[in-house]
């Protein structure tokens, strides 16, 4: 594991007393599945659900699984296309190359690290037989992606849309809380995320048909209602444990006060670093209300023969302070999607032109939100921190 990550995690999670209550009495009863506990996983997706504007929530293991059961329940077909951003973590394509899907990589706005809807919009026009089947915009950092201008794209194509909200715990666009605009969201519960069992995943939806069909590829294919060895459709075991449920309830309650408390800490990042000719602090549209899970940090470009995230990010490390270098290689170089068996035209993907993700991957850094839930004066210090150093690498 990048000793980087090892770091921030190390910050994090932070042990709540009724998590740990919780998590107890579900470990003492002996009733740990989702078909034998207390109802907690239920509860935790209705709940979540409800907080994001949907009507109905399936957790699920992983995210990368749960966009595995999205991509299934959208009734895909081999060879359909998938367009995602380079910027983003691998599971984002590798979730539908395993069932036959091709990736179609965009480039990002650098302002927001979200999808460039210009750049989509060029790829669905030269999309002549129509192969384009999912759109998934990703809510990078928190960072809701422009869905308003992506649905209006997908619905003209008749694409679905999916979204990416392993990032985005309680996200606002445009008044509305992300994952449920468009037909499907899915977020993640992995060690680093804002809310975290270790593991997990919930993916949310508003439409009926989808959910039962999700219901059934994460119960291994069983028709809800249906007799327990009969299946109607190929499906796997994806079903999240009473265990992740209890640890994750009561992040959910309290969601709203650890974003109250990372916003206001966020002001003193701006305010401090603000000045600093040398670090670009990315902001976004005020039609937005990100949760802050990173604070991307750019360096300006002029200023790359004398500095550089590795050195940077290893300076703060010594300080005591987390800070991650990012992403290192864009989706469309990595060489995972060389092999033969994908059958995907990877030296097609290595000579696209993206210059905003190769930007970002050449100069972006993210603050991660562990650092912004400790006091006032300690994030102050951080970002005094993180200034001296910039201007000692440059003396």
């Amino acid at each position: 594991m990048n000793i980087l990550l090892v770091s921030v995690l190390r910050k994090w999670p932070r042990p709540d007393p009724v998590g740990e209550a919780l998590l107890i009495a579900s470990y003492r009863s002996g009733r740990w599945g989702r078909f034998d506990g207390f109802g907690l996983v239920e509860r935790f997706e209705r709940d979540f659900a409800r907080y994001h504007s949907a009507e109905y929530g399936l957790g699920v293991v992983n995210a990368t699984l749960g966009l595995l059961m999205a991509y299934m329940a959208l009734d895909t077909e081999f060879g359909d296309l998938l367009v995602s951003p380079a910027y983003t973590f691998i599971a984002t394509v590798s979730a539908g190359v395993v069932i036959g899907l091709k990736p179609v990589f965009v480039d990002i706005d650098f302002e927001t690290l979200t999808m460039d809807t210009n750049d989509l919009a060029n790829v669905l026009e030269k999309d002549r037989d129509n192969k384009i089947r999912l759109i998934v915009p990703v809510h990078f950092a928190g960072n809701p992606a422009e869905m308003d201008t992506i649905l209006k794209l997908a619905r003209r194509h008749g694409a679905y849309v999916v979204e990416d909200a392993a990032q985005a715990q309680g996200s606002v666009y445009r008044g509305r809380r992300v994952g449920a605009l468009g037909d499907i969201g899915v977020f993640s519960f992995q060690s680093s995320k804002l809310m975290t069992a270790g593991e997990g995943g919930i993916a949310i939806t508003n439409n009926k048909d989808l959910y039962e069909k999700m219901w059934s590829i994460m119960h291994a294919g069983r028709d809800p209602g249906g007799k327990w060895y009969e299946h109607v459709r190929i499906g796997l075991n994806l079903r999240m444990l009473e265990f992740q449920a209890a640890v994750l309830l009561p992040q959910l309650w309290n969601l709203d006060e650890t974003l109250r408390r990372i916003r206001e800490n966020t002001k003193i990042i701006y305010e401090e670093l603000g000045g600093l000719e040398q670090l670009h602090i990315h902001t976004t549209p005020s039609h937005i209300q990100t949760n802050h899970y990173f604070i991307p940090i750019s360096i300006e470009e002029k200023f790359l023969d004398r500095l550089s995230k590795e050195k940077i990010v290893s300076k703060m490390r010594e300080k005591g302070y987390s800070l991650v270098e990012g992403y290192n290689t864009p989706l469309n170089k990595q060489i995972a999607f060389s092999e033969k068996r994908w059958k995907l035209p990877y030296e097609e993907y290595i000579k696209q032109n993206l210059p905003n993700t190769e930007k970002a991957i050449r100069t972006t850094m993210w603050i991660p939100h562990p650092e912004l839930l400790e006091s006032e004066d300690y994030v102050t210090r951080y970002a005094r921190t993180l200034k001296n150093i910039v201007r000692e690498l440059l003396a």
